[in-house]
């Protein structure tokens, strides 16, 4: 049966659900609107957007699915990603950085290769930047950036994976880092959304 062929499990993974008070959905109507766009053995993890799904279409037409059926449902117009399942556990145990205490250790999830060459390249030179703050090496920093640099210096770190970013950062800086402004940029964040590493770790065994 399909709903026991793991090659038809599908993540996907909306961007903004259920974050702050805008982009209210339940779980049970995104579970009911997926199944009405063709897909099976619908579960969902959390309540941020992330759903589990068997279908034997191509990964583009399933996508183009799910986001009429979104738009049409929920009025919803962000970014749907959706990979394979496979596909995700291979992402996630290629994190190259060590996980350290007090930090979140994000995998950003790209739709294009361009832009996560060029989301990478932003991020590191944006790290890169704060480090040199916090050295002095950039006589004209100010207190602020001094600031930002003393929370992210030398543990902060960017690396690019396969459809991805890899990304970690200390807790409380998340928000807050100039990394996160190059993936909050309206060039950038249409094509992005981001999971850490212990959401996608549920994702997996509910996989």
């Amino acid at each position: 049966m399909e709903a026991d062929d793991p090659r038809h499990r599908r993540v996907v993974l909306l961007r903004g659900i259920n974050v702050g008070k805008g982009g209210r959905i339940a779980m049970s109507d995104l579970i009911e609107c997926t199944e009405a766009a063709g897909g099976s053995s619908v579960r969902t993890v959390l309540a941020t957007g992330n759903v589990i799904v068997t279908d034997q279409r191509p990964v583009t037409e399933l996508r183009a699915a799910l986001e009429a059926s979104y738009a049409q449902r929920f009025g919803y117009r962000s970014v749907v990603q959706v990979l394979a399942l496979d596909d995700v556990a291979a992402m996630a145990s290629s994190y190259p950085f060590d996980t350290l205490p007090q930090h979140h250790d994000y995998v950003v999830f790209s739709d294009d290769p361009e832009v996560t060459t060029r989301v990478t390249v932003a991020m590191r030179a944006a790290i890169r930047a704060v480090g040199e703050a916090a050295t002095g090496t950039d006589a004209g920093a100010g207190t602020d950036a001094h600031a930002r640099a003393g929370r992210t210096a030398g543990t902060e770190a960017v690396a690019e994976g396969a459809g991805c970013v890899y990304w970690r950062v200390p807790r409380g800086s998340t928000l807050t880092s100039d990394a996160y402004k190059v993936l909050d940029g309206r060039e950038n964040k249409r094509h992005l959304t981001t999971r850490n590493l212990k959401t996608l770790a549920r994702i997996l065994a509910a996989g």
